[in-house]
């Protein structure tokens, strides 16, 4: 089984050995890698890979919170326990708003163990939230690239208020008018008085009836007007759904 590996700060080799003992006592389970200030703390973090960082709070040449500051710099899933025997109950409080996932007394180390078991668990949980996160905006990014590279005036609707939430660069083109016009108004700006084009309510249902394609006249900023064929899809937006429709001209 791979041995869980832990980076600790700590200027106080007593304090080492104590730590090293408690996380034998539970096995051979924790690989520990000691250093001793703020410059070794940086090169371990940048050149070698970790589960863990134990970080004493207070130290000749870095505090907690300045621990806190590079581990989430540096390796922003690498979840950080705090220890200390000096500081108060306050300032201790304050290190979990500064990134900490725990804090614990040296004078109370039998929380240790429990500690680093739910801080990897954490530790997990935040890097596959942040792993979506990368993945999701990945995936929007390639979609708007796919989007405005499109050939054909294409309009994201939102569905519930019947408003433009999206348009790319064809449509801008073709239809004349600036993104700032469109963003935030309703299709009446291309539709006039236009009866013919469904009502934003009625959409999911054509769609759903295999009635998404349809024609409409539709009007451009100089006023001139042209009878098209549209297409309508379901895409997902954003936390909801929404309205794609592709105009062919």
């Amino acid at each position: 089984m791979k041995k869980i590996s832990i980076l600790y700060l700590e200027d106080d080799d007593l304090d080492v050995e104590l730590i090293r003992e408690t996380l034998n006592s539970d096995g051979n389970k924790y690989s520990l890698f000691h250093v001793q200030n703020k410059s070794e703390f940086k090169i371990a973090l940048k050149t070698m890979r970790f589960d863990l960082i134990l970080a004493d709070f207070n130290l000749p040449d870095i505090d907690g919170y300045g621990v806190l500051y590079i581990a989430r710099e540096i390796t922003p899933d690498i979840p950080t326990i705090i220890l200390s025997g000096a500081i108060n109950e306050d300032v201790a409080i304050d290190t979990l708003k500064f990134g900490a996932v725990d804090y614990i007394f040296k004078s109370k180390l039998e929380k240790l163990i429990p500690s680093i078991e739910s801080a990897l668990k954490k530790g997990e949980e935040s890097r596959k939230k942040r792993k979506y996160e990368k993945d999701l905006a990945m995936s929007e990014s390639k979609f708007r690239t796919i989007f405005h590279a499109l050939t054909e005036p294409v309009f994201i609707i939102d569905p519930y208020n019947g408003k433009i939430v999206e348009v790319n660069e064809c449509a801008l083109g073709i239809f004349g008018h600036e993104r700032s016009e469109l963003i935030g108004n309703k299709m009446k700006l291309i539709l006039g008085d236009n009866t013919s084009f469904p009502e934003a309510e009625t959409l999911e249902q054509l769609y759903l009836t295999d009635r998404g394609d349809g024609e409409s006249v539709f009007i451009k900023n100089d006023g001139s007007k042209q009878k098209c064929i549209y297409r309508i899809k379901i895409i997902p937006w954003e936390d909801r759904r929404a309205w794609m429709l592709i105009i062919l001209m």
